[in-house]
């Protein structure tokens, strides 16, 4: 009864663009419902697509007044982002805008905006910004480094913005100490000119060397040299896969350098020297910096990326994860589609303000 009350009351105070979906069964409800994993995902009462910020205003308002649970969902890449028919989703994928101020290296971002969408908007303007954990992190820092000011919708549906005078509590809060404290519906971060990558258009080199498993050791020796220095500015990924059409275990490691295009094949020479069975190298747009990975960010199946931060790269643990992946591999052949990953990435520049909530800001190594 309080769920129908909810809804028939928020349909009055919604845009007329806006649209509030009930009926599971039909495509756009479906459509609206995929997530990036099928894992634990559930069918909630409603699904409300905000088109603005008085909408999302006026849905969390009138959601608080009735006690009806729900969650916020944007890409749609997080697991917690289901909620069953007790509930309801907040859809924000289409309130999206961003407006870039290249003069005073800002930009504002809006409600469901994509991290392609961003960058291509701020490489329009000469623009770049960091976002999680990845390989610019060691350029800029992480986006909550960034985060300028935000406005966020409180519990009770009071639109407030936090920054380090308003709500500076609530702001520190939302810059890495976690994902409940209230929907934020449009944040202000800090831009960085294209060049920090090394280049004036923002390219920069990016290579990929593929060695049978059986040279590991000495492939992760060569990788723990680059990235426990700080002299170079690299970053990169070791990844323990086992690639059709044969599925056996390999490495492979994809190596960043931020600086001369030229440059980038010699400060990986010793790769080279160990003579990879595939070599290939790219310099792609920031825009285009993650495409390659387009195939892995379809929506639907039971999958999951997990993170853990490492003090330290220590050679012997990962070639204990090799081992460990073959086990699995004996065990239950299908899990060839699934593989380890090591980042590493050097530490952001001493003039790049690193301040926020995230316990794990002086971790450069994940797996």
């Amino acid at each position: 009864m309080a769920l129908t009350k909810f809804l028939s009351e928020l349909k009055q105070s919604l845009s007329a663009e806006a649209r509030v979906m009930t009926d599971a069964s039909q495509k756009d409800f479906q459509l609206a419902l995929l997530r990036w994993s099928d894992v634990d995902v559930k069918v909630p009462a409603a699904i409300v697509l905000v088109m603005n910020e008085d909408d999302a205003v006026q849905t969390v308002k009138t959601a608080s007044k009735h006690q009806i649970p729900f969650v916020p969902v944007c890409g749609g890449h997080s697991l917690w982002s289901t909620i069953g028919s007790d509930g309801f989703i907040l859809d924000l994928t289409s309130y999206k805008s961003v407006q870039v101020n290249a003069a005073e290296h800002q930009a504002t971002i809006t409600g469901g905006t994509l991290m392609k969408e961003l960058a291509t908007a701020l490489a329009s303007e000469g623009e770049c910004a960091g976002g999680g954990i990845g390989v610019a992190a060691g350029l800029m820092g992480f986006a909550c480094d960034n985060m300028l000011s935000a406005k966020i919708i409180l519990a009770d549906g009071r639109l407030v913005l936090a920054d380090g005078e308003h709500y500076p509590d609530l702001f520190w809060a939302i810059k890495g100490a976690g994902f409940y404290f209230g929907v934020v519906v449009e944040i202000t971060l800090r831009t960085y000119p294209l060049s920090i990558f090394g280049t004036i258009d923002g390219r920069h080199w990016i290579g990929r060397y593929v060695y049978p498993i059986e040279r590991a050791s000495k492939v992760l020796e060569v990788v723990k040299a680059l990235a426990t220095t700080s002299k170079s500015r690299t970053a990169g990924l070791v990844m323990i896969i086992a690639p059709p059409p044969h599925f056996k275990p390999m490495i492979a490691v994809g190596p960043h350098y931020f600086g001369s295009l030229n440059e980038g094949p010699e400060m990986f020479k010793d790769l080279e020297n160990l003579g990879p069975v595939h070599f290939g190298e790219t310099t792609p747009y920031v825009p285009n910096l993650s495409d390659h990975l387009d195939f892995a960010c379809g929506k639907g199946g039971l999958r999951r990326f997990n993170l853990t931060g490492l003090r330290e790269f220590k050679v012997e643990n990962a070639l204990k994860v090799i081992d460990l992946f073959q086990e699995l591999l004996d065990k239950c052949p299908d899990a060839a589609s699934s593989g380890y990953f090591i980042e590493w990435h050097c530490p952001p520049p001493h003039d790049v303000v690193t301040n926020s909530a995230f316990s794990h800001e002086d971790v450069h190594i994940w797996l």
